[in-house]
């Protein structure tokens, strides 16, 4: 694996110099870079890549808005063949944890020969090209622009050299100690332990990771996971259009539940609301909990009327739920989707403000941004 990674690092650290010195001083907007120039780049990183035998080699800045996008990168002979390359300024929504996490890095350096770069390294990550071994080393330039170097290894590369180390270490080991038995018994039983080991270690990995995305309570989405899910969603609308509406709902006088039946009911009810929510969205629906007694669905590839319908059907199955056990509960909604020159902060004040426009008309109603925050006719909840 060391030599795994330092092939990667080697690479990584190549990039900066086939790009030209100014290039990320000059990366900064989307017109920024000629396409003459995005075709030099990504022809250069490809012959560098083919030559060090990379997957990708690419760069990746973040934008204004927060976005990430990438600057430069390689190409595949396919690719390249026809003209499927990845141009400059790509918006890539689905960029892994550590990858944020570069550009917070405090170790970020000048981009010289002679200092070394300090690296982020991810075992296993997936994206929309596939699954790799990834480094990444954030760089700032001497003017002061951060940006990240990304290369990648296809993950089957690396089982196969990994796997082909390992049966060529067993071999050897198998020749010299041929007349050893129990040694080689002794080896084989510590490579099962140390892959039970593996397999431990991995599905602690994998059940941290779910802990640290879920509500512990009602194992929704937490608040944490919602705003990435905003992030990419928002990004999405900006650089290819794809609609999406947000709904936020808060349960009313629920306050009134834990101080009549105790916090154990309150939790309970809590738990059926958000199974009622999840179970009544559609897949492709983000459902999380905002916090409190506050609920957020990211209702993808839909416009506000669309949402506006979903809550009220959503707030009357709630009704009809209150009704079934004897609760006084019921919530209200706010509706919004994003507009032209709009910030996802201003989208996130628009849709808070809808819900409690409904609170202050009576709550048990739904309200969209879009309605100047008039709330719809009160329904019937026989309450």
């Amino acid at each position: 694996m060391a030599r795994i990674d330092e092939k990667l690092y080697a690479a990584a650290v190549a990039v900066p110099f086939v790009l030209e010195d100014d290039f990320h001083d000059r990366a900064v907007a989307e017109h920024s870079i000629s396409a003459a120039e995005d075709d030099r780049n990504i022809v250069n990183l490809s012959k560098l890549n083919d030559r060090l035998g990379i997957k990708f080699l690419y760069t990746v800045v973040r934008d204004h808005n927060g976005a990430y996008r990438l600057t430069s990168s390689s190409a595949l002979k396919e690719e390249l063949e026809h003209d499927d390359k990845v141009r400059y300024y790509t918006a890539y929504p689905d960029v892994s944890v550590t990858l944020k996490q570069s550009f917070e890095e405090s170790h970020i350096n000048f981009s010289r020969r002679d200092e070394p770069y300090h690296a982020l390294y991810v075992p296993v990550f997936s994206d929309r090209w596939g699954t790799y071994r990834s480094i990444f080393i954030p760089i700032r330039t001497p003017s002061g622009h951060t940006y990240v170097v990304g290369a990648d290894l296809d993950i089957s590369y690396v089982t196969a050299q990994l796997r082909s180390n390992t049966l060529k270490t067993i071999l050897s080991f198998v020749i010299f100690t041929l007349a050893v038995l129990p040694i080689i018994y002794a080896y084989i039983q510590a490579l099962k332990q140390k892959n039970r080991e593996y397999q431990r270690v991995h599905q602690l990995y994998l059940d941290q990771s779910k802990r640290s995305i879920t509500d512990p309570l009602t194992q929704l989405y937490n608040r944490f996971k919602l705003d990435d899910e905003l992030e990419t969603a928002f990004s999405l609308y900006q650089s290819h259009n794809r609609t999406f509406a947000l709904i936020m709902t808060d349960l009313d006088y629920f306050k009134a539940i834990n101080d009549r039946y105790g916090h154990q009911v309150g939790d309970s009810v809590l738990q059926s609301i958000a199974a009622l929510l999840k179970e009544s969205s559609r897949s492709a629906d983000v459902v999380g909990r905002w916090g409190g007694e506050e609920f957020m669905i990211i209702c993808r590839d839909a416009d506000s009327y669309g949402a506006f319908h979903f809550a009220e059907k959503l707030r009357t199955e709630i009704a009809s739920y209150a009704r079934t056990h004897d609760y006084p509960l019921t919530a209200s909604f706010g509706v919004a989707e994003p507009q032209k020159k709009q910030s996802l902060s201003q989208l996130l004040q628009c849709v808070d403000e809808a819900l409690y426009a409904a609170k202050r008309a009576g709550r048990n109603q739904t309200v969209k941004a879009t309605d100047d925050l008039r709330a719809t006719p009160l329904f019937d909840t026989d309450e």
